[in-house]
């Protein structure tokens, strides 16, 4: 990965909103995707569940290979693959939004 561009983000000290906004727990994910791709921008967030509202854990920038595993819709409707870094163990939850190929959506691949 020489070259590549991911940065662990340090938990910020915030309230965790409650209701509906509050980032999802206990969303299972398993290896059932064959796919790979990049970050669509500049960078992507890997995020601790599938919502804006769950904690960021790493950015990585568009060099670097994310293996996707599954996704799930979210309460908002939106799309959300978990992926790993790959050659690493870090891993999270990206909006499809934010992803080159706009992630893994494909039926098979529902967690």
């Amino acid at each position: 990965m020489a070259g590549a561009a991911l940065t662990a983000t340090a938990p910020a000290a915030t309230a965790v909103p409650t209701g509906s906004s509050a980032c999802p727990g206990g969303v299972g994910w398993s290896n059932k995707s064959p796919g790979t791709g990049t970050a669509k921008g500049t960078s992507a967030q890997l995020r601790s569940g599938p919502s804006k509202d769950c904690g960021v854990t790493y950015t990585v920038g568009t060099a670097v290979v994310l293996n996707y595993h599954c996704w799930v819709k979210n309460s908002a409707g939106n799309k959300w693959t978990h992926v790993r870094v790959d050659n690493t163990n870090f891993q999270g939850w990206v909006y499809n939004a934010r992803l080159d190929d706009g992630g893994s959506v494909h039926p098979d691949n529902k967690c």
